[in-house]
């Protein structure tokens, strides 16, 4: 009976600690040094999902625990390649400039990056695409689906000579606060909506690796805000 009841405790709390992590918030750790000041390395940070509404999986390595499943390489190469339908549950806020947020890398999915929003193409705003964004733009073109390429110096959306794009997602531009040492949309361009993970609300705890045993803890940056 015992046996039976501890099984019983886990349907329980292993469904609660997947809800939570998809749908509330998680616990990261920053391990760079890019968004010094604000966050420094060794920050334990709280990704808050609730704010911009949380974005369901994805695909079967997106969802807490289960993603166990697919920690052989080879299980996780073709799982991301698998690609549900996009879609975020209501946020009680909205996503504006100067929040810091969490988000999927462009370059390489499975990594999450922290920076800061500097700037924001809204869903519905038009873009006006010539030589001089060209380049800037392309990749937003892509996130809509959408081929681009430009000869002679006009610029063909799939296949046909058009300069305007109306977006159907939102896109933002990020920074790193450490300006001179963080990878950010200088390098790979904006960031769309689907692939943001929450907002960065608050630092738990934060740990200095390269202090003494002593001096190892940061206790002043207990429960701090981060703004």
């Amino acid at each position: 009976m015992k046996y039976r009841k501890e099984y019983y405790g886990l349907a329980i709390i292993l469904p609660l600690m997947i809800f939570i992590r998809i749908t509330i918030g998680e616990i990261c750790t920053v391990p760079s040094s890019s968004m010094e000041p604000t966050i420094l390395s060794g920050d334990r940070v709280w990704i808050d999902k609730t704010t911009y509404g949380s974005r369901l999986p994805q695909n079967w390595i997106e969802i807490p625990l289960i993603n166990i499943l697919f920690s052989l390489w080879s299980h996780r190469i073709v799982d991301m390649k698998s690609n549900w339908s996009y879609f975020r549950l209501p946020g009680v806020g909205e996503i504006k400039n100067n929040d810091i947020i969490v988000f999927n890398s462009p370059l390489e999915r499975r990594i999450l990056l922290v920076k800061r929003i500097s700037k924001i193409y809204h869903t519905g705003d038009t873009l006006i695409i010539n030589s001089k964004n060209f380049d800037r733009l392309k990749k937003v073109v892509e996130y809509e689906h959408k081929s681009i390429f430009s000869k002679n110096g006009k610029v063909f959306i799939n296949g046909t000579a058009d300069s305007t794009l109306r977006l159907q997602q939102s896109y933002y531009y990020v920074l790193g606060d450490n300006i001179q040492n963080s990878l950010d949309s200088r390098t790979f361009g904006y960031v769309p909506e689907s692939s943001i993970v929450g907002k960065m609300s608050m630092i738990l705890y934060s740990i200095d690796n390269n202090a003494s045993l002593k001096n190892r803890c940061r206790l002043s940056r207990t429960f701090m805000p981060i703004k």
